[in-house]
């Protein structure tokens, strides 16, 4: 009896709610990756997104610099930037911060506080990528979703970032 009450008021409460509604906005909000849509890639593999968005992979194929472009942290992208690379927020950081003290990096990745700016800096740097909300992109505007293993966001065996 004591669990069918326990059970009533979590329901009263709303939070199987909460729960399944957080389960379908994980489903809709899928992360999608974006260059600039001069850059001719259309693909990356898991492991190359890996390289680009740790600062390994500094060209793209044609010799166009590499424009890394990040959200701020606690985003939606900002997570799935660091699921990618498998760090925590510090460690990025500090990985960062390692990269700049070393030489091998001249900065640490633009961090932009908004899609509109992710979006706008995408169409001033022609070797840009960034990671965006898909439910955030339109047709029509000056950036292009990229392949990742060969598949688009929402299709299955794209990654879950």
């Amino acid at each position: 009896m004591r669990r069918k009450q326990l059970f009533m008021k979590l329901v009263a409460a709303g939070f199987f709610g909460l729960i399944l509604a957080h389960h379908s906005i994980a489903q809709v909000h899928a992360v999608a990756v974006v260059v600039n849509p001069k850059n001719p890639t259309t693909n990356l593999s898991l492991g190359d997104l890996r390289k680009v968005f740790a600062g390994e992979k500094r060209t793209w194929p044609g010799g166009l610099p590499v424009k890394i472009m990040v959200r701020g942290p606690g985003t939606r992208e900002r997570l799935a930037l660091l699921r990618i690379l498998e760090m925590s927020e510090s460690e990025y950081k500090q990985y960062w911060a390692a990269q700049v003290f070393r030489g091998e990096a001249d900065a640490e990745p633009m961090v932009l506080p908004s899609f509109g700016m992710t979006k706008e800096a995408m169409s001033l740097f022609p070797g840009a990528i960034a990671l965006v909300d898909i439910q955030d992109f339109k047709a029509g505007m000056e950036i292009k979703i990229i392949n990742v293993e060969g598949h688009m966001p929402g299709e299955a065996g794209y990654p879950n970032f």
